[in-house]
Parts: C-alpha cells; sequence; structure tokens
C-alpha cells in the first residue's frame, strides 16, 4: 500500500537537450508499509526506469548495544 510521495524532482540538462526533445532525468519516492518490487526497464514513453527499495530503520540504545529495526520502506523510482 503506498501512503504517499514523499519527494520528486524532474530536470532537463540543458536548453539543447530540450530543444532535440529530451525527456531530461526525474526521481520519486515512495513511503510504503512492506518492500515492494518496480518494473525495471524501457516504458511505453521512452524513459528507462529503475526502482530500489530503502529500509527505514529505528535504532535503540540499550545500554549494551545498538538494536535496530525496520519500520518502513521507501521505493525510490529514477527514470531517464
Amino acid at each position: 500500500m503506498i501512503l504517499g510521495v514523499a519527494a520528486s524532482t524532474m530536470f532537463v540538462s540543458g536548453e539543447a537537450e530540450a530543444r532535440r526533445g529530451g525527456k531530461g532525468y526525474y526521481v520519486k519516492q515512495y513511503d510504503v508499509d512492506r518492500p515492494l518490487h518496480g518494473y525495471e526497464g524501457h516504458t511505453w514513453r521512452g524513459y528507462y526506469c529503475s526502482y530500489k527499495r530503502l529500509p527505514k530503520r529505528v535504532c535503540k540504545w540499550n545500554g549494551e548495544r545498538e538494536r535496530c529495526k525496520v519500520v518502513g520502506w521507501t521505493l525510490e523510482q529514477s527514470c531517464q
């Protein structure tokens, strides 16, 4: 289940690329409650997309050592 979009950026390298019809590069991050798989490869719009699954950890110190627990996940999509 996708909880929300955390961040999104998009930019084109330069004016020359924009004139050539360059699509630029963008990154979107989705906060999710479990690790999800994303599609990696070419999309119908001509982008190539890849995904990363990044764990969100909460760590606590119990006096002797640190214990960490995964409390959520971030699915990061990057396309160019």
